[in-house]
């Protein structure tokens, strides 16, 4: 196409990949979460659900940044965070994390990753004073288009426990609870695992299920941000930047790579490229034929880069 090749986006183009996206793409995620009533909404219902409970969220914030222990170390950005609801009518001091997961290459990592995004907020949340019994629950709920554990069920539990002893209650606070909405529905209520099985399948594919009222709110929200032309024009922007990264980042690996490098130089250089186009969030399916154009590689040689960066993340 002329415009990609200019890499310019047209409002057309930005319009019609506006509609085909889900709530579990991140754009259209915090687009939706903009608005302070329509992020509690959307937050509540999704809890209400996952936790088989009524969940009032009194507060959120999109996007919460918690800063690393120094320049040096990571910081976290949380999709949803949580900290003032009401379960059953009651005020809970649990801080919950909601999260969406659209990228499978992050599989391996993602264990490690959810605990390290409930230990900041616990150094957030205790003030130096207080007893460490006073620091209150986190449950994170992931939402992911991938199976995470490539077990093949829809819902996944994590909790610390004395693996010498497991019949002991060791209850650290935490818990991660992981939903692959294509996977096998492993819930003893069925009526329970059916109201879950609908939410993802709204969530992640867009699929209407016209009895349940809950997900009937989150398609008016979706809907009614879809219909924004400032949202539009947000994605246009988003979108032809991340076009001008991926650019830059090509053109630096060509002009480092001569005519006389060897095929170990340019696997270097072509790993490179993986690394550089993920850091700037494009997706595999753009870095795939980014290496295709670059190096003429074909699809297995790809599979082995992708496989090598992957490796070692670890």
């Amino acid at each position: 196409m002329n415009n990609q090749e200019n890499f310019k986006v047209t409002f057309d183009e930005a319009k019609k990949k506006l509609m085909a996206m889900t709530l579990i793409n991140n754009f259209l995620w915090n687009s939706a979460n903009e608005n302070e009533e329509d992020a509690k909404t959307i937050a509540s219902i999704i809890l209400s659900n996952v936790l088989d409970s009524k969940v009032e969220v009194l507060d959120v914030t999109i996007q919460k940044e918690f800063a690393g222990a120094d320049t040096i170390y990571h910081g976290i950005r949380m999709d949803a965070h949580i900290n003032r609801s009401k379960v059953n009518n009651k005020v809970t001091a649990t801080v919950y994390d909601i999260e969406m997961e659209d990228r499978e290459a992050d599989r391996r990592g993602l264990p490690r990753r959810l605990r390290f995004y409930s230990a900041l907020p616990d150094s957030k949340e205790l003030p130096s004073s207080e007893d460490y019994q006073n620091m209150p629950d986190f449950i994170s709920v992931v939402i992911l288009s991938y199976d995470p554990f490539l077990i093949g069920d829809m819902y996944y539990e994590a909790k610390m426990h004395l693996s010498t002893h497991p019949d002991y209650d060791y209850d650290d606070g935490r818990t991660f609870i992981l939903l692959y909405a294509d996977g096998k529905p492993n819930f003893e209520d069925m009526v329970y695992g059916k109201k879950v099985q609908e939410l993802l399948k709204y969530i992640v594919s867009g699929e209407l299920s016209t009895h349940n009222d809950d997900i009937k709110v989150l398609d008016e929200i979706v809907t009614k941000v879809k219909s924004k032309t400032e949202v539009t024009r947000s994605l246009m922007k988003q979108w032809d930047r991340e076009m001008s990264i991926r650019r830059e980042i090509k053109e630096e690996v060509k002009a480092e790579v001569t005519a006389e490098v060897t095929a170990e130089v340019s696997r270097e250089y072509a790993i490179k490229q993986i690394k550089s186009s993920r850091k700037y969030n494009a997706s595999d399916a753009d870095i795939r034929q980014d290496l295709k154009d670059s190096y003429s590689y074909d699809d297995d040689m790809i599979d082995e880069l992708f496989e090598e960066v992957d490796k070692n993340k670890q």
